[in-house]
């Protein structure tokens, strides 16, 4: 079974026929062996490995291909072919074997569930093909046991000790006790990485379900700390009467509670599961869908309480300001982490406009005009925002996230959720769709109100789009009328 999923592979069939043709005994190893042996698709990234140099095979497989071929790393003679997939795309890595044969070459790999191999030969002989497993591998695939090749497998590229967190969490794995105390012994070398790298692992793990457990995994093995050391401390952190956790298990809950709430679209949104799934599946840099990113801003949208903790004059703790104190941290954090300009204006303003909601549920009613007004402000990113307030108070709350939720909400997270759904229906129904034709357009006003062009007349035509969707005005007649009285405008 295992050997006809290897032979249906249309990468693996292209490598064979190069191997053929050139003599070359060619080995797959790493992460799609690793996920046909756990039952899962092989994935998008394939690694080989070849005696001697390999750019050959690279060139040889873009041309085959219609690929493209480039050096990954010089230092080790990696070379890298990227196809395009549709609109993804699939990595075919090359690396030169390490040490005198194949067994030695897999001993010096990360985690022993990636340190096997297999010869492409083998995979259409006659036989059945033998996996080549020198530190037992296989055996931790069947105890879903993550072990490290080596302690100083960690200390040569400290990333691993992430990515071993990320790939424990993707494949459902248990961090062997060893492992979790060499990796706990040598955390501060983490930041000998690129953060490009770290970025690229940390939201990759963001990425996948259950990511609050990878969070507070990454935490107990102390790595969270050193990788952001804005949290240090809030295990231990008094988040406030309305929370009732330490300020680190709030941001956990506030992760796991948005990730119940894309679990279950179709039930509490029916007639807009599409595009919410469309939304919070859309890609807003490489390797970074806009859930990943949202689950990044709910574990630091509080986070910056305790610069602006106080007690009120009957003792109560408050955090006032601490959105925009907040924003300010948090913009630090996606700066060093090398996240793109657009990615950046996300976590900035979302912090920045995290309460809203809660300030909307207590006015008692969100009037046309502040609905539009958010929307206005906030454009699609008021979606995040709508469901980081729902994900936020059922943090702050003793309602278990398991499914179904309670159908009487408490207190404000009732009025957020009232609140929630009518901000919803009004974006999907009423403000993201195409405006119809302007009542004036910037000529006509030009003309009434004898103006020449400019900003002026851009204010005016704010003001009036602003009182069309708010029903203030429906008529030609009106919005002139509406537009000559300043009070009105």
């Amino acid at each position: 079974m295992k050997e006809r999923l290897l032979r249906e592979s249309k990468i693996l069939q292209a490598v064979q026929r190069l191997s053929q043709r050139s003599g070359e005994k060619i080995f797959l190893v790493g992460g799609a062996l690793r996920n046909l042996l756990l039952e899962r698709p092989l994935g998008k990234d394939f690694d080989f490995v070849a005696p001697g140099e390999v750019s050959d095979l690279a060139k040889r497989l873009a041309t085959a291909t219609g690929g493209h071929a480039f050096s990954l790393n010089d230092s080790f003679g990696t070379w890298r072919v990227v196809l395009k997939l549709g609109k993804g795309k699939i990595d075919v890595d090359f690396s030169p074997m390490q040490g005198g044969d194949i067994r030695e070459d897999l001993k010096q790999r990360d985690f022993t569930i990636n340190s096997i191999g297999i010869s492409l030969e083998e995979i259409w002989g006659r036989k059945p093909p033998q996996f080549i497993d020198p530190l037992h591998g296989l055996s931790d695939l069947r105890h879903r046991v993550l072990r490290v090749n080596s302690e100083e497998s960690l200390v040569q590229d400290p990333l691993r000790m992430l990515r071993g967190f990320r790939l424990a969490h993707t494949l459902g794995l248990k961090v062997e006790e060893n492992t979790l105390k060499m990796i706990q012994k040598h955390k501060k070398l983490i930041l000998r990485s690129a953060w490009e790298r770290i970025r690229s692992e940390f939201f990759a793990a963001l990425s996948e379900r259950k990511a609050g457990r990878f969070l507070r995994d990454l935490h107990h093995s102390g790595l969270l700390g050193e990788i952001f050391p804005e949290v240090q401390g809030w295990e231990s952190y008094d988040s406030g009467i309305h929370h009732g956790f330490p300020l680190l298990v709030h941001a956990v809950k506030t992760v796991e509670a948005g990730e119940t709430l894309f679990a279950h679209f179709e039930e509490l949104y029916p007639s807009y599961v599409r595009p919410l799934e469309h939304h919070f599946s859309s890609i807003i840099e490489e390797g970074i869908s806009r859930e990943a990113l949202f689950k990044f801003l709910a574990f630091f949208h509080d986070s910056g309480k305790p610069g602006t903790r106080s007690l009120s004059s009957d003792g109560q703790v408050r955090f006032l300001d601490h959105d925009q104190e907040g924003q300010k941290i948090n913009l630090i954090i996606a700066q060093r982490m090398r996240l793109s300009r657009k990615s950046v204006r996300i976590i900035s303003e979302l912090t920045r406009q995290h309460m809203r909601i809660l300030s909307l549920a207590k006015a008692e009613e969100a009037t046309p005009r502040a609905k539009y007004r958010f929307f206005r402000e906030l454009g699609k990113e008021g979606i995040d925002v709508v469901f980081l307030a729902l994900a936020d108070g059922l943090a702050s709350s003793r309602i278990d996230l398991g499914w179904p939720l309670v159908q009487e909400l408490p207190g404000d997270l009732g009025k957020i959720r009232g609140v929630a759904e009518e901000l919803l229906r009004y974006y999907f129904e009423e403000f993201s769709r195409k405006p119809p034709r302007p009542l004036l357009d910037g000529r006509e006003i030009m003309e009434a109100f004898k103006l020449p062009p400019g900003e002026g007349v851009g204010r005016l035509l704010d003001r009036l789009r602003e009182a069309e969707m708010t029903g203030l005005v429906r008529t030609r007649e009106g919005a002139l009328e509406f537009l000559k009285n300043p009070k009105k405008s």
